[in-house]
């Protein structure tokens, strides 16, 4: 009888999973989506400069404590979040333009 490959525990992180509902109707109004784009794409330039700043801190923040901070870890996924968000919208995935700063 063969074994059962073991499954991971309720706490382990093992997929991120995106779900956007399919939708054939889209509002005219995607050919500004560009004009978004080019604002946007400065906007995340600058604000990944500073995600790359925090990680930089935040690995050696973990290398010497052998923790994790909750703070800095927050607004890593924050970025990443809204980054998502933003290309599904661009990519016309979805009507609903995303909030510039996400309320957490």
């Amino acid at each position: 009888m063969e074994e059962q490959p073991q499954q991971p525990q309720a706490t382990e992180l093992t997929e991120a999973m995106l779900d956007i509902p399919w939708r054939e109707k889209i509002s005219r109004l995607f050919i500004f989506r560009p004009l978004w784009m080019i604002i946007v794409m400065w906007v995340f330039w600058v604000w990944s400069i500073w995600i790359g700043l925090i990680t930089f801190v935040h690995f050696w923040y973990m290398l010497v404590l052998g923790k994790k901070n909750k703070m800095l870890w927050g607004k890593t996924v924050r970025f990443f979040r809204a980054q998502t968000k933003w290309n599904a919208y661009l990519q016309m995935m979805t009507d609903k333009r995303p909030d510039f700063i996400e309320k957490q």
